[in-house]
């Protein structure tokens, strides 16, 4: 593995349970969903490049497309300056939200 992975490891505070993820398509740039990591997750996600969440309604892990074939493909990994928050820029075959649409943002104010 790559020292760099290994210093990013290090430095991500371990003590605050779940992080915070956008994910936005990796060709439109058009932000898709918000969801949660743990460290189990994000490292998961890294190795396979496959997304993979906490799900806080459930209190477990899951992976996008296990049940359906909504699968979400990683293509970079972001993260912001104090790293406790991440970006993933993805490819995917299908819809993304819960309604079957492609991004759960799709209402303005």
């Amino acid at each position: 593995m790559n020292k760099l992975i290994y210093k990013i490891l290090f430095l991500i505070k371990w003590k605050k349970k779940i992080f915070p993820v956008i994910i936005q398509d990796y060709n439109k740039n058009k932000i898709l969903m918000l969801s949660w990591i743990n460290k189990w997750n994000l490292i998961e996600s890294f190795f396979f490049k496959k997304t993979c969440y906490w799900s806080r309604s459930r209190n477990k892990n899951w992976r996008k497309g296990e049940i359906s074939i909504n699968i979400q493909i990683i293509k970079k990994i972001f993260f912001d300056c104090d790293i406790d928050s991440y970006l993933f820029y993805i490819k995917y075959k299908l819809n993304n939200c819960h309604y079957n649409l492609i991004s759960c943002y799709n209402y303005n104010l």
